[in-house]
């Protein structure tokens, strides 16, 4: 079995992104391989809804740089800053605590104590340390994608999936 990376950015809700993703995680999953994802809305929360959706969290692995309540009230402290709504911020608590739920052992945990652009790098670098594979959804050069794509080639992994959009 792999473990497939799947990155993209947290500032859509796009039709198409979602489609494309949510495709993609089927086919991961019919493959018999697993999912590493982050915790954020946007890509990593199609994932992980796909996920959810067939009941297959045993296949599922999301990184978080904070402890999961800590991370759940840095997206409620900060929606305003990020510009996403009330329901974005609810959308991502409630799968993240299903997930934790059902399946703790697919939320892994880091331990920083803030987040800034640092601990997000650190949890891209943290995905491609236990990835084989990576597929990215790049919406508008997306920087965080990018991290990820970048720490994945110097590791020497695949980059199988490669999808931009310009929204």
């Amino acid at each position: 079995m792999k473990w497939i990376v799947i990155t993209g950015t947290w500032k859509t809700e796009d039709k198409q992104v979602e489609k494309d993703v949510r495709q993609a995680v089927r086919q991961v999953l019919k493959n018999g391989d697993g999912i590493i994802t982050g915790g954020a809305p946007g890509v990593d929360y199609f994932c992980k809804k796909e996920v959810l959706r067939l009941n297959k969290l045993n296949y599922l692995r999301v990184i978080i740089p904070r402890k999961l309540e800590a991370y759940i009230q840095h997206y409620k402290d900060t929606q305003k800053q990020r510009e996403m709504s009330d329901k974005n911020v609810n959308n991502l608590e409630v799968i993240l605590r299903v997930i934790y739920n059902q399946s703790p052992a697919s939320i892994l945990e880091m331990p920083h104590d803030i987040l800034t652009q640092n601990e997000f790098n650190e949890r891209n670098t943290e995905e491609i340390k236990y990835g084989d594979e990576v597929y990215a959804f790049q919406v508008n050069d997306s920087t965080g994608t990018q991290d990820t794509i970048d720490k994945a080639i110097r590791r020497g992994l695949k980059i199988t999936l490669h999808k931009k959009y310009k929204i």
